[in-house]
């Protein structure tokens, strides 16, 4: 998953015997050393946070610690719809926030699992579903089952509340009375009790009928094994050559079970190698993924599943037909809405931005417009315009057709412009904004957005590349650049982190306006505040905060994603910082320091 890029630390298996209760009571003297105190249910709250456009989910903790702020806000709806507020200001001290094992895990009676049991969101229908699966170490868990602990009442693209199953509960985890800083998912239950009820359960219950995100595909359950998505016709794997299925696959019979992992991660590709040496990237239903094996023997398909599942590596079964001629190079289209408004003064995009956050310059028939949405539901897009022309802004909308899937079809190997990654090696794409015909802003002294944007990226590249990785660009020169191509080129390069440079504007006569704003929409927040936090160390701009927005090249690209504003062109503070080579380095440096915190690169 891009979104959980971490080094994984190997350690000494256990031995065979160690299985089961077995591997429980090895633990018990440290489980012992860790005591709990309940969380109250209204101070803490299970996120499922999107990744990758909500292709999967991630598990995300929210404690209120004090009540100076609220540090999260509740939309009811199916699903119930969470707001991190403690995006918009700083919370230290006043909420908790927890997006990986360091800072929770599972405990049962006094029993602390988190060398047993790893907590993961899994897509059931139409319901995201908070589990513990069995083996958070190599060599850990044994044959204990998948325990279910929450779930919500419905799936979307964006953060989701999940409800705890009843006997599930927050607590803190203590050590001799003290707060260690970490959420338990508790149950007071003895260990026997809870695996024998979700043995005796099986690893899911029903869901209610809802109706699933448009965007993510619903796995249907099947009675012999895991999910299966229905393929149609198999994608050809990314070369010329069909698909081979493997010795003893079984014979006589058109279908094929494609085992994928919804991932283009070069991380988590290496892993699955270890596991299935031939793993390769492809598409599915649109979706960039690894496929792990193809197999025409449904339960070799189940085995290796469960290969992938005990080394942490979660994965799907697609049922399709082997295709016997090669599909179609002609993409299928879909109509979409464009919501424009005209360029009629140095604020329209600012006054269109009060109206739908993430409203960019673009041009249509040659003008210049400013676009507030773009949409595949008509009455969406007349929602905005009645919006923005209640605001006296001339909205209309226009029709037009583009290609269906926002990832470009797999190809033997990149563009012989993009550069390649070695096996393994991280790829961090930086985008540097506008360029060629398009200054972006222009600010006080006649300070360029785009000239800000390439030597800050060129700075980042030189920096990232010494480090070993492959930092690839959007544009290196001064070159105008739709957005859709610089989408196209995040996506052909497998990025595993996306970080679009931009410098902010205002009205010339607001100077007084200065600072860093550093945006992301839903699989970035965790990159946009190790990056932001970072550039505010290494340099004196003022603070304007981490914030979510809708910007284009944020909601269409697979990895996570990032877009950071500078500074102000026309703020007195910032101007004269971009002027100064040393400044506009520190701010470059800052932002690649982020990034290698957030890649865990030394």
């Amino acid at each position: 998953m891009k979104s959980i890029i971490r080094r994984i630390t190997t350690l000494t298996a256990l031995t065979a015997t160690l299985l089961g209760a077995s591997a429980i009571a090895s633990t018990r003297a440290l489980a012992q050393s860790y005591g709990e105190q309940p969380i109250a249910a209204d101070r803490a709250v299970a996120v499922a946070e999107p990744v990758s456009n909500g292709r999967f989910y991630r598990l995300l903790i929210i404690e209120q610690l004090n009540d100076s702020r609220d540090c999260y806000a509740e939309e009811s709806g199916s699903p119930t719809v969470i707001d991190p507020l403690l995006l918009n200001f700083t919370f230290s001290g006043i909420c908790g926030r927890s997006s990986d094992s360091n800072g929770y895990s599972v405990r049962i009676g006094n029993e602390d699992l988190s060398r047993q049991y790893r907590l993961q969101i899994t897509r059931r229908g139409d319901s995201l579903v908070l589990v513990a699966l069995p083996g958070a170490l190599p060599g850990r868990g044994g044959d204990l089952p998948v325990l279910e602990i929450g779930r919500s009442n419905g799936v979307a693209n964006d953060f989701v509340k999940i409800e705890l199953d009843p006997g599930w509960k927050f607590a803190s985890r203590t050590l001799n009375g003290q707060d260690q800083s970490h959420i338990y998912l508790s149950n007071a239950q003895d260990v026997d009790t809870v695996i024998a009820q979700a043995r005796a359960n099986g690893p899911s219950r029903p869901s209610a009928p809802t109706s699933p995100a448009p965007s993510t595909p619903a796995p249907t359950p099947s009675p012999s094994g895991p999910p299966v998505l229905s393929g149609g016709s198999l994608p050809a794997p990314g070369t010329s050559r069909p698909p081979a299925l493997p010795s003893g696959s079984g014979g006589g019979s058109d279908t094929v079970y494609q085992v994928i992992v919804p991932s283009s991660s070069a991380l988590v590709r290496l892993r699955v190698r270890q596991v299935a040496s031939d793993a390769f990237m492809t598409t599915v239903n649109g979706d960039r993924v690894i496929q792990a094996g193809l197999f025409q023997d449904r339960a070799r398909a189940n085995q290796l599943v469960a290969q992938l599942s005990s080394e942490g590596l979660t994965s799907q079964i697609v049922e399709g037909q082997r295709a016997s001629v090669p599909p179609s190079s002609s993409p299928s289209t879909a109509t979409f809405y464009q919501v424009v408004v005209p360029e009629r003064g140095s604020n329209t995009r600012d006054r269109v931005n009060a109206i739908e956050s993430g409203a960019f310059r673009t041009r249509v028939d040659g003008q210049r417009v400013i676009q507030a949405g773009r949409f595949r539901d008509r009455n969406r897009a007349e929602q905005l315009q009645r919006r923005l022309s209640a605001a006296r802004l001339p909205a209309r909308i226009i029709e037009g057709t583009a290609p269906v899937a926002s990832v470009p079809p797999a190809t033997p190997r990149p563009s012989p412009s993009i550069p390649r990654a070695r096996q393994g090696q991280l790829t961090v794409v930086i985008d540097p904004g506008h360029g060629g015909r398009d200054p972006g802003a222009v600010g006080i002294g006649g300070l360029r957005e785009k000239d800000i944007n390439i030597t800050v990226a060129r700075r980042m590249q030189a920096s990232l590349q010494a480090k070993g990785i492959n930092a690839v660009m959007t544009r290196s020169d001064d070159r105008e650049l739709d957005l859709q191509p610089r989408v196209n080129i995040a996506e052909r390069a497998d990025g595993d982190i996306f970080v679009s440079i931009h410098s902010n504007a205002i009205s010339m006569s607001r100077p007084d306006v200065n600072g860093l704003e550093t945006y992301y929409y839903s699989s970035g927040f965790r990159l946009a505040q190790t990056i932001h936090n970072n550039v505010l160390q290494r340099t004196d701009l003022r603070d304007r905060g981490v914030r979510r927005a809708r910007f284009y090249v944020l909601v269409n690209t697979s990895m996570p994603a990032v877009l950071v504003e500078t500074g102000f062109v026309t703020g007195r503070e910032d101007a004269a910082r971009f002027r100064n080579p040393q400044a506009v380095n520190e701010i470059a440096d800052g932002i690649t320091a982020g990034i290698l915190q957030y890649l865990n690169v030394r």
